[in-house]
This record gives C-alpha cells, structure tokens and sequence, in this order.
C-alpha cells in the first residue's frame, strides 16, 4: 500500500514557514485537506482498534468519526463538506 509520508512532511514543513500568517484558501482546499486528514487518521484508527473490534463495531468507529469530523468542520467553518462535490471526489459521510 502506498503511503505519502514524504508529501505531508514537507507539506507540514511548508506549513510551518508560514504559521501565523493569513492564507487564502477555498472550500475545495478544505474538503481536499479534511481528505487528506480523514485518511491518515483512518489508517491510525484502524491500527488501533483492529485486534479490539469486530467489523461492525469498526464499521459504527469509522461511521461515528466520520460524523464527528464533519460536524466539527461545519461548527467551526459553515462549510458542509458532504455538500461539495468536485468530480469524482466526494465527501461521504
């Protein structure tokens, strides 16, 4: 399975050359980051839960952060990212 470890850390070090500063970015720079985020962070979870959960209770795990995720994005944003759609990418939640 490929993995983008290279890519996020020089993203993340690029990130941090320009910490503090206001950027411009998009709804679509948003949902490709929450993306970007949700992925890394499924993988993590999988890891984690894997030898404690069965397949439905990973399946309620996922569904329920998925749910968390793209409720907190909204609170704190007003961007619903299961509204966007940009082709074949789509925000399923």
């Amino acid at each position: 399975m490929e993995t983008f470890s290279k890519q996020l850390s020089e993203l993340s070090d690029y990130a941090l050359t320009i910490n503090g500063l206001k950027n411009k970015y998009n709804e679509e720079d948003l949902f490709n980051a929450s993306l970007v985020f949700f992925e890394v962070f499924s993988s993590i979870m999988f890891d984690h839960h894997q030898d404690k959960l069965n397949q439905s209770q990973l399946e309620v795990l996922f569904k329920e952060a998925g749910i968390s995720i793209h409720q907190t994005v909204y609170l704190f944003t007003g961007v619903d990212l299961k509204d966007i759609d940009f082709g074949e990418k789509k925000f399923k939640v």
